[in-house]
């Protein structure tokens, strides 16, 4: 009887005074790394073709497509990392040639986070695009479409010419 009452008081004792797993705080302690993680993703967007092709291969559909204001290659990928499997899929089906445009970087990336929604922010690789790369290609675009209706104009001109010089022939 003395025996059973002295392992219940150790018992309780260890209880109270040993930490168990479930009492620590590993909110902001790092995790181990998974031999299969293959890194955070980096995208270019100069050598992007908007082909949207690792969006419909994403198995979490943690690829979103963010439009930009160019008539040619106007979406580029943005990836959200809190639901991300870093399976490396997009990287794999990526038809840019020879660099690919989403590329996992390797490395070790940390994601700790308090828990709040504004931290959400953070596990989101976001396209940077300077406004100068953006002025520039818009100015591309737009000489493109004046030198297309140029061409356009002078070869209606010539169709006039020659449909006015065969009226004067027959």
């Amino acid at each position: 009887m003395i025996l059973e009452i002295l392992k219940k008081v150790l018992r309780v004792s260890r209880a109270l005074f040993v930490k168990s797993p479930a009492q620590e705080d590993v909110r902001f302690t790092k995790m181990h790394t998974s031999s299969r993680y293959r890194g955070k993703h980096s995208i270019d967007y100069e050598t992007c073709i908007g082909c949207d092709s690792c969006n419909k291969i994403c198995p979490t559909g943690a690829i979103t497509m963010k439009h930009l204001p160019f008539k040619k290659q106007n979406i580029v990928p943005e990836v959200n990392l809190s639901i991300c499997i870093f399976c490396g899929l997009c990287e794999d089906v990526c038809p840019t040639k020879p660099h690919k445009s989403i590329v996992l970087s390797g490395g070790r990336y940390d994601m700790i986070s308090g828990g709040w929604h504004k931290d959400q922010e953070d596990f989101w690789v976001h396209v940077d695009i300077p406004q100068s790369y953006i002025d520039a290609r818009l100015e591309e675009e737009e000489a493109a479409r004046v030198k297309k209706e140029l061409a356009a104009k002078k070869k209606a001109a010539e169709a006039a010419a020659a449909k006015a010089q065969e009226g004067e022939e027959s």
